[in-house]
């Protein structure tokens, strides 16, 4: 379904201080990706919350990552599969 390897990662507010989401790269099927998102992480969620996005990471004029969720591919985007707190 994808060249992505399915790798939870969790996103978070700035400074690291909450959890606003978790994504993984690429399209993936989204049974799985959930349960690999509870697997990891003490996530209770609905299945119906999991998206198939685009993201475009850029940097912060604070020095951090800025990640921005597209509906469609731009320059830079990569797809990934997301679920946002």
């Amino acid at each position: 379904m994808s060249k992505y390897p399915l790798k939870i990662e969790r996103v978070v507010e700035f400074e690291g201080v909450s959890t606003t989401g978790y994504y993984s790269k690429g399209h993936h099927d989204k049974n799985e990706f959930i349960e690999a998102v509870k697997g990891d992480y003490e996530y209770e969620g609905n299945i119906n919350d999991v998206r198939h996005l685009y993201i475009k990471v850029s940097p912060s004029p604070t020095g951090g990552l800025l990640i921005n969720y597209r509906k469609e591919p731009c320059r830079g985007s990569f797809p990934a599969t997301v679920i946002e707190i």
